[in-house]
């Protein structure tokens, strides 16, 4: 875990980690499925939430119906424009089956909370510590999609097709979050999951 934090943490992400920051949810112990920790928010800290990722919800509506409106539109955007900075995020845990990760202080997790705060990743607090949780939904898409792209054999050009399209899902996904991303960072992250490495010239070639 340890390691995970540090990867993560040298991203250049600038941003503030005060409480203050971050909603923590009321946690019904052993419950990951995204339905439950949303729950686990207030009804205005919904409204917060569907205000930020632009689902339409009504004060009027009970937050059963509103937490059904932002579960589909959190999971919709968890396997389309958001999976690979997903991917991205959750291949440096230590595995893909672990869903709960307790840390000290929200330094700790500091590169999850743009996606904390996007609805994708969840905290509460347990006695001292402070509790990272994945929702099943968001751990199943990433290890799905992985498992779909490792089984499907690749031409020469639907492999550049496919590199095109994840570095261009990155950038922009990067951007959009953080403000900026480097090629040299494009060129590291790619290295780091791909057995055929790429350089910045064909990156910046790829990029659109």
């Amino acid at each position: 875990m340890n390691k995970m934090i540090e990867s993560i943490k040298r991203k250049d992400v600038r941003m503030t980690s005060t409480e203050a920051d971050v909603a923590f949810i009321k946690w019904n112990k052993n419950k990951v499925e995204l339905i439950e920790l949303l729950n686990g928010h207030t009804k205005a800290e919904l409204l917060d939430r569907a205000e930020r990722q632009a689902v339409a919800v009504k004060k009027s509506w009970n937050k059963t119906k509103m937490v059904n409106a932002i579960a589909e539109n959190t999971t919709e955007q968890a396997e389309t424009i958001y999976h690979p900075i997903l991917e991205e995020v959750l291949v440096r845990l230590p595995d893909l089956e672990t869903n709960i990760y307790r840390v000290k202080a929200l330094t700790d997790i500091e590169g999850f909370l743009p996606l904390i705060r996007q609805g994708f990743f969840f905290v509460a607090r347990e006695d001292d510590s402070i509790l990272l949780l994945i929702p099943e939904e968001i751990l199943f898409s990433v290890k799905d999609r992985l498992h779909a792209d490792s089984d499907r054999p690749e031409t020469s050009s639907s492999s550049e097709v496919k590199k095109a399209r994840i570095l261009n899902s990155w950038k922009d996904k990067a951007v959009a979050i953080y403000g900026n991303v480097s090629l040299d960072h494009l060129k590291t992250t790619w290295n780091r999951y791909f057995d055929e490495p790429v350089t910045i010239e064909e990156i910046n070639n790829l990029l659109d």
